[in-house]
């Protein structure tokens, strides 16, 4: 199941993760999901012949990642320094976060970036040192984004959001449905073909 998951999420234009983290004292946002979502939203924002380079296609989704994403902490707006994407059969663009405030008592995120996919869902993880670590689907039934407040405890409060149970369970029972479904679709497939030899 473990090697599984990231399959599942490197192949469906339909899925991806976002996750917001720190490391060494910075703070980072990195949108994963296949190469075919990145080309699939640059084409359907900018049109078929937008670019011709792989340089001019980093800047089409760079540019769409900054009219898409928004991240407000304390009623600050975030700003995203230094863009990158890494283009592969999973594709990740990754940013530095400015100015995060060392203590945080609310929070936002909204990320449009797959929305004209159909059925599309994100997994949101959040990672903070004070915080405890919480995932979210951001989706179409709660319009992309989340919003929730930390209380004296630490405990991170959600407000309108499709919660993932703090754990992986919900990616976990999703790969026990895709195996189970896909195990159903084969035996059908294997009656009908000894049907149709006898």
């Amino acid at each position: 199941m473990v090697f599984f998951t990231p399959f599942l999420f490197a192949h469906s234009p339909d899925l991806s993760s976002l996750m917001i983290y720190e490391q060494n004292g910075k703070n980072f946002i990195a949108i994963k999901s296949s190469l075919a979502a990145f080309e699939g939203e640059v084409i359907y924002i900018y049109g078929k012949d937008s670019y011709n380079t792989p340089q001019a296609f980093n800047d089409l989704a760079i540019k769409h990642f900054g009219k898409s994403c928004f991240i407000i902490i304390n009623s600050d707006t975030i700003r995203f320094k230094n863009p990158q994407i890494q283009l592969g059969h999973e594709t990740t663009l990754f940013a530095e976060l400015e100015n995060v405030p060392k203590k945080i008592f609310s929070y936002y995120v909204k990320n449009i970036y797959f929305k004209d996919m159909p059925n599309n869902q994100c997994e949101l993880i959040l990672s903070h040192k004070d915080l405890p670590q919480k995932q979210f689907i951001l989706n179409n039934e709660n319009k992309h984004e989340v919003k929730f407040r930390v209380e004296k405890d630490n405990r991170v409060i959600e407000e309108n959001v499709n919660l993932i149970f703090g754990t992986n369970k919900f990616i976990l029972v999703g790969c026990i449905l895709f195996i189970i479904f896909t195990a159903f679709i084969a035996i059908v497939f294997i009656k009908r073909k000894r049907k149709n030899i006898s």
